[in-house]
């Protein structure tokens, strides 16, 4: 899953603050923007199996 909004990925070193964008590069510097936060659940959760059977059951 990937966030529409990113942040210039140098900005701590080029920038006061982030800057955010939605383009690929940055319209300050322009260096590469990322996506500005990370995904918000690990894709190998190991007890990822057992929390989707518990929701499935209306336990959660």
């Amino acid at each position: 899953m990937n966030s529409d909004i990113k942040t210039c990925r140098v900005w701590e070193r080029e920038h006061d603050r982030p800057v955010y964008t939605l383009a690929s590069t940055c319209p300050v510097c322009g260096a590469e923007a990322v996506n500005s936060a990370p995904a918000p659940f690990d894709p190998a959760d190991p007890y990822g199996e057992y929390r989707r059977a518990l929701r499935a059951r209306g336990q959660r």
